[in-house]
């Protein structure tokens, strides 16, 4: 089973990462980095504050710092624990263009990304979502256009962000 997946994931990799163009590599590489999010981010944290009660607004930020933790450092984790390494270690005739670190399973840039939209999927306006939704596929893509993750890699990514989102929607339940 394990050595089915594992093919797939190399056969799409290779598809994947020699899809776009290298001229587009300068925009996947902004795309990637946390810092060309901010300003959304804080766009978004302030729609939260206007659409809030003060109580309301400080839990749910508290919700979205642990999220972000979880997400994060739960990637970490299982980074280590399952050592699985990264294509940029192990595949050759890779567009690779960030530093290759060890091990990649699961991306935390899709666990980041795809948890904060379904986090904020029930506190904005619901036009916000499928610009979220949009936003994570484009940072998850960035990951296999870079050469640092494969496609399972930010699939497990996105369903650990969803499952945090999951739990914290349900504490956040528990203070009603």
């Amino acid at each position: 089973m394990f050595e089915v997946v594992h093919s797939f994931d190399v056969d799409a990799m290779y598809v994947l990462n020699h899809w776009l163009p290298a001229s587009t590599d300068t925009f996947w590489l902004a795309v990637t980095k946390t810092i060309t999010w901010i300003p959304l981010y804080v766009v978004m944290v302030e729609r939260l504050f206007r659409r809030s009660a003060m109580d309301i607004f400080i839990k749910r930020l508290a919700l979205v710092v642990l999220g972000v933790l979880l997400w994060d450092q739960g990637a970490d984790f299982f980074k280590h624990w399952i050592a699985r390494p990264r294509p940029c270690q192990t595949m050759e005739n890779l567009r690779v263009l960030v530093h290759c670190s060890p091990y990649g399973f699961f991306s935390a840039h899709a666990a980041n990304a795809f948890g904060l939209a379904f986090l904020f999927r029930k506190w904005l306006h619901p036009s916000w979502f499928p610009v979220l939704l949009i936003i994570a596929l484009l940072q998850s893509y960035s990951r296999i256009h870079l050469g640092v993750h494969y496609p399972t890699d930010l699939l497990i990514g996105a369903l650990w962000g969803f499952l945090i989102s999951f739990v914290l929607h349900k504490i956040e339940k528990t203070w009603s």
